[in-house]
């Protein structure tokens, strides 16, 4: 194992300059293994790269007002020097030669341990040690010469080979264990006894101090803001039944008459010994801080962008707000922000019993909302994402959501772009940009388009050819100071954004449109509120989304790109929204077939005289956003030739009716 010290000399240096500040720092690294890339394979100028994984380790000084936001940091135990210790996974791709780096470390913040670096900007194939071709994809990230860093931050990741983990200390009072109360929930997809709560988006982190206390509850309720049931005591109990009798798991409970599929449960219970999860965010500065101002560091870059998506983009947003861009030194630590499908929403990540993997509906929705300083007009507080930040430190801010983000449990991503009323479009904030990718679903699409257990075929958009085009604009803002293409959402004063219950639908026999779906909601006021304006992008005949950047998936159509999706009878609560789908209803293939099905929708066959037709259209929508920045030309061709597929698979014999799953 190679072990790569922070050198001393470097750390006085850095006192010399800032003798009143008590430092936190990068304590060690310690690398496991070390791996050419691809066998040596080149990636253009920049040539070969290297793995690397390991572990780094921290202390931090409690005092310092940076990290006094920290929840519990008070109560955490220190070393000989007073500082607080802990470690996280680290996993790095760098270029061989340095000197054909293009000087950025992009950190994946990685979702629940999970690396999503290259399956997003390069288009490869997930993976947790990626080692094969197809999981380096197109190789865009090595051909512009980036430093991918992956380091640990959320403390309850399963120990699991390949993910990136971190280990918190945990907090006491006067040594003795801090005990409290936690309230996890879960949405079961099937009638069952028992149920796994602490599982996937719930990891065991937090077991029941007494399991038979009669003062623990489980509610159910129908969606996510009905009024809940407190289902009696004696009716459930810690445990699973296997084989017609009852083992106790503190991970899992068991209902007499079972749970039903599509209710939401919440169960209630004390544990003790909670982490500070919120060292978290200072592992990502620290080292991001380190390896950008110790120039004999393990890999060394001049400016820090940081990626993540859904739960780390919320992530990213309570970076912002809670003033980890910059160090204890007062150095800029992140120059740059990519938050993806991060809604209006933070998270369960620095606070006391904090449940990182909480799904960020509407229970994390809270004021404030955009960067700048505005007033909330339900509380008349003043706050802004970016209070925290240094005068002249602003981080460059990407906000990039899908429909799900307007649509979704409450999430109002109308509002980064809205006052908070709901009345009035806003400008950017100088150093924020706002993209919205039309027709698109939480998560990218991917043909065919499949079953999310939704009552209609999953949303297939792809949009990851923005995201690439995205950050290559963002790096061009950072490092060359040329303007991003400009933000494209829905706007009221076009007409683009509306009242989600004045959208005018087509009328699709056996589609069920969302009219009716509750939404608006926020965590940070008394109960169940809905307080907040419900805007979401307008639609043309189709149903299809018109504002924002519309690819050339949707833009010339095959079907109806939903950014919503309702749950199927086969998983219960039918009239509720599956959590972060779309779904796709594709167009009749000819005018017959239309007619007979009554779809007033223009069939395939009314819209294009054929493939060649089709794909000319699609080549012309994808120039058109290249031209703009919002595509990169190098992938006009693989987006034509991916909708040639599409068309394939449309009018193939085998595929079935146009409303079907």
């Amino acid at each position: 194992m190679n072990r790569y010290w922070i050198p001393r000399t470097a750390r006085l240096a850095l006192v010399a300059v800032a003798p009143a500040v008590i430092s936190a720092e990068v304590a060690r690294i310690e690398i496991a293994s070390r791996e050419d890339v691809l066998g040596g394979k080149p990636f253009g100028a920049v040539g070969a790269y290297e793995k690397l994984a390991g572990r780094v380790y921290f202390a931090v000084a409690p005092e310092t007002a940076q990290n006094r936001i920290i929840a519990d940091i008070e109560k955490a135990p220190r070393n000989a020097q007073g500082k607080v210790e802990f470690s996280a996974d680290l996993f790095i791709l760098k270029p061989k030669e340095p000197a054909r780096a293009n000087g950025v470390l992009l950190f994946d913040v990685v979702n629940r341990g999970n690396k999503a670096l290259l399956a997003t900007f390069n288009h490869g194939v997930g993976s947790a040690d990626p080692t094969t071709e197809v999981q380096f994809g197109d190789g865009l990230l090595m051909r512009e010469g980036y430093t991918l860093v992956a380091v640990g931050w959320q403390f309850d990741v399963p120990k699991q080979k390949n993910r990136i983990g971190f280990d918190a200390p945990i907090a006491t009072e006067g040594g003795r264990p801090i005990t409290g109360w936690v309230s996890p929930w879960f949405i079961p997809n099937k009638r069952s006894e028992s149920y796994e709560f602490a599982s996937g988006y719930f990891s065991p982190a937090y077991p029941p101090l007494d399991p038979d206390n009669p003062a623990y509850r489980l509610t159910e309720r129908e969606g996510l803001a009905s009024a809940p049931r407190l289902i009696p005591r004696e009716d459930w109990q810690f445990g699973r039944v296997e084989n017609g009798k009852l083992t106790f798991d503190p991970n899992w409970v068991t209902l007499k008459g079972g749970f039903g599929a599509g209710l939401t449960y919440q169960v209630t219970y004390e544990s003790k010994d909670p982490p500070l999860a919120g060292l978290g965010f200072a592992a990502i500065r620290d080292l991001a801080s380190a390896l950008k101002y110790n120039s004999d560091a393990l890999v060394h870059g001049r400016y820090a962008y940081t990626y993540g998506a859904s739960q780390t983009g919320r992530f990213q947003r309570q970076v912002i707000y809670e003033g980890f861009t910059t160090d204890e030194y007062g150095r800029q630590a992140i120059d740059a922000l990519f938050i993806q499908t991060g809604g209006t929403s933070l998270g369960s990540f620095n606070e006391r019993f904090a449940q990182p993997n909480e799904l960020g509906s509407f229970t994390q929705t809270k004021f404030p909302i955009r960067y700048e300083v505005t007033t909330d007009p339900l509380t008349g507080r003043r706050d802004g994402l970016g209070a925290r930040v240094p005068a002249g430190q602003e981080p460059k801010v990407f906000l990039v959501d899908t429909g799900s983000e307007y649509w979704d449990r409450g999430r109002v991503a109308a509002l980064r772009h809205l006052s908070m009323d709901g009345t009035k479009d806003l400008a950017d904030p100088p150093n924020v940009r706002v993209y919205f990718l039309a027709g698109t679903q939480h998560g990218s699409g991917s043909w065919p388009p499949g079953d999310n257990g939704g009552q209609l075929r999953a949303n297939p958009n792809d949009y990851r050819w923005a995201q690439a085009a995205l950050l290559v604009a963002l790096d061009g803002w950072v490092r060359k100071g040329v303007a991003p293409p400009p933000s494209r959402h829905p706007l009221l004063s076009d007409g683009t954004l509306i009242a989600q219950s004045k959208i005018q639908y087509p009328s699709v026999r056996s589609v069920k449109w969302p009219l009716h779906v509750p939404g608006g909601f926020r965590a940070d006021v008394p109960g169940f509120l809905s307080v907040l304006p419900f805007l979401v992008p307008q639609v043309d005949k189709d149903g299809n989304d018109i504002g924002g950047i519309r690819l050339p998936e949707q833009a010339i159509p095959l079907g109806t790109y939903a950014d919503w999706a309702f749950r199927s009878e086969s998983i219960g609560a039918p009239d509720t929204l599956i959590a972060m789908a779309g779904s796709f209803i594709p167009f009749a293939r000819t005018r017959t077939e239309r007619e007979k099905s009554g779809d007033p929708r223009l069939s395939i066959a009314e819209r294009y005289s054929g493939r060649a037709d089709y794909l000319r259209r699609v080549e012309e929508a994808a120039e058109g956003l290249a031209q703009d920045r919002y595509l990169l030309r190098e992938h006009v061709r693989p987006i034509v030739d991916a909708a040639g597929e599409h068309w394939d698979w449309m009018m193939s014999p085998e595929t079935s009716g146009a409303n079907s799953r």
